[in-house]
């Protein structure tokens, strides 16, 4: 009797964290506010960010923008991307540069550009992390050019 309470106390912590382990936390804007706030989310497949940029033509700042994803909003094969990984390598992150020219026969309406990065672990998407990482690779390229003879 003890042992079979004991078992079933077992299987449903174990179930809990399981099912706890299939949920995804992201950053998200609040649609109100905009304030980043952290959302947990069972169907979160992976979080994205727009990281904050200047207007091309106002030069006034774009906040950054964070979401979580669910599997009806992927875009891209990103799973295959996560998914080749090996003990001594694993993707953390995708990050993509897109031109989207949506009417390219009027050439009145110019090609949208943007930069957005997709990763699949909780909190991976953070602004405040991601913007002085980005930061950082820009002074030290000038140490990762190879000198052509």
């Amino acid at each position: 009797m003890i042992f079979n309470l004991v078992l079933t106390q077992f299987f449903v912590i174990g179930m809990v964290f399981i099912r706890e382990s299939w949920s995804l936390t992201c950053f998200q804007n609040d649609e109100e506010t905009g304030e980043i706030q952290t959302v947990t989310k069972d169907d979160y497949v992976y979080c994205s960010l727009f990281p904050a940029v200047r207007h091309p033509v106002t030069g006034k700042l774009v906040h950054a923008q964070v979401d979580g994803i669910i599997q009806e909003e992927v875009d891209g094969p990103f799973k295959k991307f996560f998914d080749a990984q090996e003990p001594y390598y694993q993707v953390l992150s995708i990050c993509l540069y897109e031109r989207y020219h949506f009417f390219p026969n009027e050439p009145s309406k110019p090609a949208e550009y943007q930069f957005r990065c997709i990763c699949n672990t909780d909190r991976c998407n953070s602004p405040s992390t991601f913007e002085p990482y980005l930061g950082t690779l820009r002074r030290n390229s000038q140490d990762n050019r190879v000198e052509s003879a």
